[in-house]
């Protein structure tokens, strides 16, 4: 049960909507939310099932991914 003054919409707009300029990809096994800036791409968020990962660098939002040179960027 939720109590709240906030509107159903907005409680349960869709989660799946997603910019034009963000792209969802798999890299090393773990799925990413990226948002393209020219012919780079800044990572959004993560999803990963192993606690670990959130504490690497690399893949902290923010951090930038060059797809011609195969190479996540800090």
């Amino acid at each position: 049960m939720l109590y709240t003054i906030i509107p159903y919409e907005l409680v349960f707009q869709k989660c799946d909507e997603i910019k034009d300029n963000y792209i969802e990809t798999n890299i090393e096994g773990k799925t990413f939310i990226l948002e393209r800036e020219g012919d780079k791409y800044k990572i959004i968020r993560m999803y990963s099932t192993n606690p670990n990962d959130y504490l690497k660098t690399k893949y902290a939002p923010g951090t930038t991914i060059d797809f011609k040179k195969n190479q996540i960027v800090l």
